[in-house]
């Protein structure tokens, strides 16, 4: 199916799609020859289709295998500190830490909206770990899940705000230089590909695997924001997803505890009313305290959205490792254009995935009981960086 009838073609049709694969170099060619799933016929329920009901689903129905944690503060440059949790089986002892030490690390970097105890979380780290990888590790930003917020600086993608890096050259001090690979979605994925276009990536950082990622913000809210289509999708999602953020998610209640008493109770009442257009809106930040300009990286929120955009972050400096990204062409808030997709393809350490349903972050597979396919799908991609270029 060409790119331009995959993107045409009726949502009930879509039912029935094989992903399209894009890219020119050698990682898209390793994919295209020995991924399973780039062969296979996926079928979305019919109520997933609708991908507000799919996040929906995900997000309340997925049961959470409730891994075991262990966590490790890690003290930044500026006094924050975000937290990283060791994800378990529940019944891995402790005498099977770090015995396997053929597999890489996995790194992950979750959506702004998640944490530890989020089920999408869970669910991608028992697939790594039912899939031989020991060593799973989960990123809390500053102020998440019970990690500390001493500064009135939240974690960004870009710059040195970015923790990834930092991150990186912890697990690189504890585990004596083992491989790493780099998975995350949506906020994570900025994170992800804003550090793999940097000059001082690690050498034992494998690659990249990353999903439902906004790859190009401006084409992006110029979609998002025409009639109907951000009223029947676009703004019942925003505020989904906003609620998920104040209230209603375990590990999010502390840091709006700490954000209240941080930047006190009339700043505080503006982050109830963040647009969500944009992951971190520049100018709302701003207004309530939260301020993403305090390394003097953006001149404003246009300089902000070119920089942090994954699209402009390609363009304008190539990958320096291998990186997947997939995406799903329903995807609410993360719209792929064909343009966005012919910048990607000019990069080599770039191959690109596109589902024809998934929604944003959902991928449902079946309903009864609640799964999904986008976690074997991730463990797969990770298994051939691993074969190729591990």
């Amino acid at each position: 199916m060409s790119r331009v009838t995959f993107q045409k073609t009726h949502s009930l049709l879509k039912r029935w799609a094989v992903p399209e694969i894009f890219g020119k170099g050698s990682l898209a060619s390793a994919v295209r020859d020995q991924s399973r799933f780039a062969k296979k016929l996926v079928k979305t329920p019919l109520p997933a289709l609708n991908p507000l009901f799919a996040f929906a689903f995900r997000t309340k129905y997925e049961k959470s295998p409730n891994l075991k944690t262990t966590r490790t503060t890690i003290e930044l440059y500026d006094g924050g500190a975000v937290g990283i949790d060791r994800m378990e089986l529940e019944d891995t002892s402790s005498n099977d830490f770090n015995t396997n030490t053929s597999k890489p690390i996995i790194l992950m970097f979750p959506g702004g909206n998640e944490n530890t105890y989020s089920t999408k979380v869970q669910t991608l780290c028992s697939s790594y770990l039912n899939a031989g990888y020991p060593d799973i590790y989960m990123c809390n930003y500053r102020g998440r899940c019970n990690t500390p917020f001493r500064t009135p600086q939240i974690s960004m993608p870009y710059g040195k705000f970015n923790e990834v890096g930092a991150i990186v050259s912890y697990m690189n001090k504890t585990f004596k230089g083992r491989p790493i690979i780099l998975t995350g979605d949506c906020f994570g994925g900025y994170c992800i590909v804003d550090y793999l276009t940097c000059a001082e990536v690690d050498d034992n950082v494998v690659g990249g695997v990353v999903h439902s990622v906004q790859w190009n913000a401006d084409s992006a809210d110029k979609k998002l924001m025409v009639e109907p289509y951000y009223s029947l999708y676009v703004k019942p999602w925003a505020k989904y997803t906003k609620n998920l953020l104040i209230s209603g998610r375990k590990g999010n209640e502390e840091f709006t505890k700490q954000v209240y008493e941080k930047i006190g109770k009339e700043r505080f009442a503006g982050l109830t009313s963040l647009s969500m257009e944009h992951p971190y809106d520049l100018i709302q930040l701003q207004r309530i305290g939260l301020n993403p300009l305090a390394d003097g990286a953006f001149t404003d929120e246009i300089d902000f959205r070119n920089k942090t955009s994954p699209h402009k972050r390609i363009e304008n400096s190539p990958l320096s490792k291998p990186l997947i990204v997939i995406n799903a062409d329903d995807d609410p808030t993360a719209p792929i254009d064909l343009d966005d997709i012919e910048v990607m393809e000019k990069d080599p350490n770039m191959c690109f995935w596109l589902f024809a349903c998934g929604g944003h972050c959902s991928y449902v597979k079946h309903l009864f009981p609640a799964t999904n396919f986008i976690d074997e799908v991730m463990v797969e991609c990770s298994d051939i960086l691993v074969k190729n270029f591990g």
